[in-house]
């Protein structure tokens, strides 16, 4: 055969073999383990996706150091290395933000820039300390014998390998070092000359460790979960999988023999052919690359769409390399880069040179460096200040150190806060061109801020809203809320500072670089980066993501909790963006004064037949936390010789109103519920997720409830009362009383179950007890209870449940724990409903309790709700009216509309079995729960309603009659002017309250 014929076939079998390497790297991007694991022989092939990973990162390596092994390589291919890998993750991550913009996060944004320093890739990694190392190399093994180098590089990998015994995890980029060794590997064989002999036998040993493996491992990882499951100790210190650890002699016997197969083609490669593989190993590696392949779907074949996926990235691959080499390497600062490291010889130089500059930089930009530095101290002083006594609580049980809270997961919610102010102070300077007075002016907004916001949350619960800004027309009044010693310390470190700042600016002025031009330029940057919280909460929208990729999640939970992780700045813009409903295209005053009159007709039809008032009853509303019935849960099975825990609860379906009620939240959106129940208003009419108490409740002086109608009403809760901004809402309600732990109402016979530290229900209705003997007329009572409130940590002993729960759901010990756990907690709560019952029954006086589950309880796994969407939202309840009640007009149950009802329909609900007159606006909720399925979340997570009807089905909202779609245009309309309107409802006379 010719030169050029060899030369020709040559280079086709260059492009094959990059073609099958690229492809086989590029598979590893989807995890295969559970495809495997189906095949015959799974309990074999499903350890070969793991084989083929660590293969590589053995063989690539060795492929490396073969086409690196002709001369001294200067360490500038090694940044080659890295400005390949950092431009191919911009590129990558910025596709993905656009493609997935959910998964923005800066901690990753981070790993895109810093790809060694954060572990994105330990192939990356290894090759890149490498080619710093590979000069030495080259010298030491052209200093000594073949024999010498067999022997050096043999001993290493046996000693890698016994003195980690394969527990070595390389998940860590400084594991990349070991990767060195067989990049040496790859340069030694590069140059050796190969006697046929050995060849054979290499050959042999690799075929032979490759059946060690593909058998050994799996008999291996039997034993060591035979002995897990033994209860053995220090099991924990082996791997199983260490035969085929990428440490193993066997891994890189197998590999060793591919190598020499291929070698001859692995010589002729040049160092930029090379330069391909890096885009390859960061798609296969990147962190974000399982999730990005996964999110294209081209057909219906999972296998075609993945192997298209392979395919299109492996042209994105020969395509960036392409574009790298004729363009990259011509951006000035990366031209100016390669130049610098030209002028050095060796790596010490190097860092020396590069450690110079950088202390010039340092220098000649302190200014701003110390500029930026003090606005991140400031930032997070202002995080610290919102703290109680440097804790922060992270659950409901559990507080934290604020310090070591706030730098380990707050790190770039206090950045985001940190630029806000460098953008205030961009501003400010623009104005001023003084650089203290401007720096001193951002300080003391800052301190000033969280202070302020501080003591709201010590006086009342919650932080300051933009809501009440305009209260500072009122300084009059808040100023005796401060003090007078504060007032008076507030006016001497005023004046101190003012005095520094005079002092600064004489003494040390600084004038910073740039024309008025270019500090014009950034203040108006500045202005639209304060622009940008109108579209915080705008969900799906680029500001929304970036946002939350700082961290800055709003929970509009618990208030306190709120700005303690957020901060008070970032606390305060998240408020601006309210996303509440969509506006009615015939929303206006005259809208609703004509729903007023529309209504009031349909209250006088229904008034006639009623004879009470609800002012003369007591009515109790009782959200028990967390309660649901545990034969409803889905797929579970209890023991039928264990008693029935929830037997009197059930047997109220024979004694009142009962069924399911459709939760808007599971594992939690406990003062949704509330809200729903209290006002009549329905989650599901909102435009996006959103906590009414925390986001709606505070923009009113009064908000209108079930209990105006009352003389007298209170809220009773056993537990902590700020969570939600209970506090304050009820205030806004005109509750008279809010009976918590450390109000001024002492929360009598404080009794707690086994190991639990909430009190128990057995707590909760004799203090709601105590409140019914309280008042000799009619009163409302919110109760809400606390003992099953998650975590449910086996707190109570001699549970007759415990291992007695099982269940397709409940397939782990955890969960069942937890779930018997729970089923004794409703036995407690079931046993304490009994004794209430039997309680109130002795009372001479009208009263009906509307008991109600709030959620399910956070047990099964959330991703379950997808299947069982009505199942896992639908908690019990039961309206119950007393003997005397009964004997004064009150009906026994109702038995239309009630297997599923949404909280928002216990009013009507509660007004029709007490026989009670209606309002204008309670004659709506009872045309809405009469004539309507009912309301309740879209329960796919999309934003709108769903319609549920009798049997648990959902109802398509397009096969509504007409007169069923006007009810739900008026309901609609009524809750957009008390959520987001102008409230005109409680203008119009008598529309919540009869006699208004």
């Amino acid at each position: 055969m010719s030169e050029i014929n060899k030369k020709k076939s040559l280079n086709a079998l260059q492009i094959i073999c990059l073609i099958v390497a690229a492809f086989f790297m590029l598979v590893q991007m989807y995890s295969w383990g559970s495809t495997f694991g189906r095949l015959p022989l799974s309990t074999l092939m499903r350890f070969i996706p793991g084989l083929l990973g660590h293969s590589t990162m053995v063989l690539v390596p060795m492929v490396f150091g073969a086409v690196y092994s002709k001369r001294k390589v200067h360490p500038t291919e090694a940044f080659k290395f890295w400005i390949i890998a950092v431009v191919t993750l911009v590129l990558l991550y910025l596709v993905n933000f656009f493609k997935r913009p959910g998964t923005f996060n800066m901690w990753k944004l981070w790993g895109v820039f810093f790809p060694v320093l954060t572990s994105t890739s330990v192939l990356l990694a290894g090759l890149i300390f490498s080619m710093l190392v590979q000069p030495y190399l080259y010298e030491l093994q052209h200093r000594i014998t073949t024999k010498q180098n067999v022997l050096l590089l043999s001993a290493l990998t046996l000693t890698g390998f016994a003195t980690s015994a394969g527990t070595m995890i390389f998940n860590k980029s400084i594991y990349g070092i070991y990767l060195i060794l067989y990049f040496a590997w790859g340069m030694f064989l590069a140059n050796v000359k190969i006697p046929k002999k050995v060849f054979g036998w290499s050959i042999a040993a690799g075929v032979m460790s490759f059946f060690v493996m593909f058998i050994g491992v799996p008999g291996f990882n039997g034993v060591y979960w035979y002995q897990r499951l033994s209860g053995r100790s220090g099991v924990y210190s082996w791997n199983p999988k260490f035969l085929s650890n990428i440490a193993s002699p066997f891994l890189f016997l197998m590999v060793l023999a591919a190598f020499l197969i291929f070698r001859k083609v692995i010589v002729s490669y040049s160092a930029k052919q090379m330069h391909f593989f890096i885009p390859v190993i960061i798609f296969m590696d990147a962190p974000i690359i399982g999730g990005f392949v996964k999110s294209f779907r081209f057909t219906n074949s999972a296998g075609f769409n993945k192997f298209l996926m392979i395919v299109i990235m492996m042209l994105a691959a020969w395509g960036l390399s392409w574009l790298y080499e004729r363009y990259l390497f011509k951006v000035k600062p990366v031209k100016r880069t390669v130049a610098f490291f030209k002028q050095h010889n060796n790596l010490a130089e190097i860092v020396e040179d590069a450690w110079t500059n950088f202390t010039a930089w340092i220098v000649e930009n302190r200014v701003r460096l110390l500029t930026w530095g003090w606005f991140y101290v400031l930032s997070f002083a202002s995080f610290l200040i919102e703290s109680d006594n440097l804790r922060i609580q992270i659950t409901t049980a559990t507080d934290i150190n604020a310090v070591i809270f706030l730098l380990g997961t707050r790190f770039f919610a206090i950045i985001l806060t940190a630029i806000f102010l460098d953008a205030m102070f961009a501003i400010f300077y623009f104005i001023t061109t003084r650089y203290w007075t401007s720096t001193v002016l951002v300080t003391v907004i800052t301190i000033g801020w969280a202070i302020a916001n501080k003591i709201k949350l010590d006086l009342r619960g919650e932080p300051i809203y933009p809501t009440e800004l305009d209260e500072i027309v009122n300084w009059k009044t808040l100023m005796p809320m401060v003090g007078q010693q504060k007032i008076i310390m507030i006016a001497i470190a005023l004046v101190i500072i003012i005095a520094l700042t005079v002092f600064l600016e004489i003494k040390f002025p600084i004038k910073k670089k740039g024309s008025w031009k270019r500090r014009g330029i950034w203040a108006l940057l500045s202005l639209l980066l304060f622009m940008t919280p109108v579209r915080f909460n705008h969900d799906g929208g680029i500001i929304y993501h970036i946002n939350r990729g700082f961290d800055n999640k709003q929970s509009f939970r618990n208030p306190e909790r709120d700005i303690q992780i957020n901060g008070p700045l970032l606390n305060f813009l998240n408020y601006f963006d309210l996303q509440i409903m969509n506006k009615p295209t015939n929303y206006s005053k005259s809208t609703i004064q004509h729903l007023n009159e529309k209504y009031s007709k349909i209250a006088d039809k229904i008034n006639k037949t009623r004879k009470n008032t609800l002012k003369d009853q007591t009515i109790v509303y009782n959200l028990s936390e967390s309660f649901v019935d545990p034969y409803t849960f889905p797929t579970i099975k209890i023991d039928p010789k264990t008693p029935n825990p929830v037997k009197f609860i059930q047997s109220m379906k024979k004694r009142a109103t009962y069924g399911s009620m459709l939760s808007a939240g599971y594992g939690g959106g406990t003062a949704n519920m509330e809200w729903e129940t209290l006002t009549g208003f329905n989650m599901g009419m909102f435009k996006s997720t959103l906590t009414p108490y925390v986001q709606i409740v505070p923009n009113y002086d009064f908000y209108p409830t079930i209990g105006m109608d009352f003389n007298y009403k209170s809220a009773v809760h056993p537990f902590i009362g700020t969570y939600y901004s209970r506090v304050e809402d009820y205030k806004r309600f005109k509750f008279n009383k809010f009976v918590y732990l450390g109000s001024k109402y002492k929360i009598i016979d404080q009794k707690k179950l086994g190991k639990s530290t909430y009190n128990s229900d057995f707590t909760a209705y004799a203090n709601g007890l105590r409140q019914i003997n309280s008042m000799k007329g009619g009163q409302f009572i919110n109760l809400i209870s606390i003992q099953n409130h998650m975590p449910y940590n086996n707190w109570y002993p001699n549970n007759e449940y415990m291992g007695k729960v099982s269940g397709e759901l409940f397939n782990t010990a955890a969960v069942r724990e937890q779930m018997a756990t729970y089923i004794k907690g409703t036995q407690y709560t079931d046993q304490a409903v009994k004794k209430f019952i039997g309680q109130i029954d002795k009372i001479k006086k009208p009263i009906t309790i509307v008991f109600y589950g709030d959620h399910y309880p956070s047990i099964l796994s959330q991703n379950y709700t997808g299947k069982y969407p009505v199942q896992m939202h639908s908690t019990r309840y039961f309206i119950y009216s007393n003997k005397y009640a009964r004997q004064h007009g009150a009906k026994n149950k109702l038995t239309h509309n009630t297997n599923f009802v949404n909280t928002s329909d216990f009013t009507a609900m509660m007004l029709e079995q007490t026989n009670t007159k209606v309002t204008p606006y309670q004659a709506l909720l009872t045309e809405v729960h009469e004539k309507l399925p009912a309301i309740t979340i879209n329960f796919n997570g999309d934003k709108g309603f769903q319609l549920v009807d009798q049997k648990g089905h959902f109802v398509d909202p397009k096969k509504l009659t007409s007169e069923q779609q006007a009810i739900l245009n008026d309901y609609e309309m009524v809750q957009y002017d008390m959520t987001a309107g102008q409230a005109y409802g409680l203008k119009a006379k008598g529309f919540y309250k009869i006699g208004d």
